[in-house]
């Protein structure tokens, strides 16, 4: 058996992109992940509801996040949030540095976090601004592009061309799968995602967690 890790975000096409960034990274570590928040059907759709509000709510309750990590057997549970819209969840728009805001959004999650849940079993997946920014760079090595924090699902779908469409309201629809499908292959090796990983501070964040975790396995 090989290392669990439960995921918790907005929705499921973040879920399969953090699936394949976490599992292709960690697969020395033989790291696999289980949909925590929110479950996909058996259809590859998503159960239930998701959201900043989701994640929120999930991550506050006992009964919730603590006793399904427990009994799932999750070693970590990934907690992501894009900051598109941080302002609903309580955070600034105003920030110096992106950095700053990261570490902001951090400590909102960090406090939201019910207090029974060991902290350092804890990884973020930040997504400044969302998550698709992070997927600039796997297609495109024009810093222009692959550092955009804004209207990236726009961008993306430049990129793509005739390999799919992201409809930013529906984004699991049968396009968008092949999109992300499409996008992801494209980074597949360790080396690879962290390169690309360099262009977003979120993301780069991201995975020196996963480091963090390949050093203690």
């Amino acid at each position: 058996m090989g290392m669990k890790i439960g995921i918790v975000c907005e929705g499921i096409s973040d879920y399969r992109v953090l699936r394949h960034i976490t599992e292709r990274y960690l697969r020395d570590a033989d790291a696999y992940v289980i949909p925590l928040k929110p479950k996909e059907t058996r259809q590859g759709k998503q159960d239930g509801f998701g959201g900043w509000q989701g994640v929120l709510e999930y991550i506050q309750g006992e009964d919730k996040m603590i006793l399904e990590a427990l009994k799932e057997g999750c070693a970590y549970v990934i907690v992501h949030i894009d900051t598109d819209v941080r302002e609903l969840y309580g955070v600034s728009r105003d920030f110096e540095t992106i950095e700053k805001l990261h570490e902001a959004v951090r400590e909102m999650l960090a406090d939201k976090i019910h207090p029974d849940f060991d902290i350092e079993k804890i990884v973020f997946a930040i997504a400044i601004h969302e998550t698709e920014c992070w997927l600039l760079s796997f297609l495109s090595d024009d810093n222009k592009i692959a550092c955009k924090t804004e209207s990236c699902v726009s961008a993306l779908n430049r990129l793509l061309k005739d390999k799919g469409n992201i409809d930013k309201d529906n984004k699991n629809s049968d396009r968008a799968r092949t999109a992300y499908e499409f996008t992801l292959k494209a980074k597949k090796k360790p080396k690879d995602i962290k390169a690309a990983s360099l262009n977003n501070y979120g993301f780069a964040w991201f995975i020196d967690a996963l480091d963090r975790i390949k050093a203690d396995v």
